[in-house]
């Protein structure tokens, strides 16, 4: 998943954080413990989040295993929504 980090938490379970794509708001739990992921975590960055899918509803929440810093490249934000539709029409 890929978003804009809204807010961070620090402390327990290793810290989560809020994220915000096109689509909507999600979780990301363990943000302290991956690699590369403390410096992703401020405010306004756009992020890619590798994880495990712990919930989908009633929105998603990942565990994260990995986290990279997105912010330099603005064509990756504009793309993020072509990828979403495009694994819509692949996953029924």
């Amino acid at each position: 998943m890929q978003g804009t980090v809204l807010e961070v938490q620090r402390g327990a379970d290793g810290g989560s954080a809020r994220l915000q794509d096109g689509s909507g708001a999600f979780t990301v739990l363990g943000v302290e413990q991956v690699p590369q992921g403390r410096p992703c975590l401020s405010a306004g960055k756009y992020v890619m989040v590798m994880g495990v899918v712990r919930s989908c509803s009633p929105e998603p929440i990942l565990r994260a295993i990995k986290m990279t810093d997105l912010s330099e490249n603005p064509v990756h934000k504009s793309m993020w929504n072509l990828e979403v539709e495009d694994l819509h029409r692949v996953i029924p």
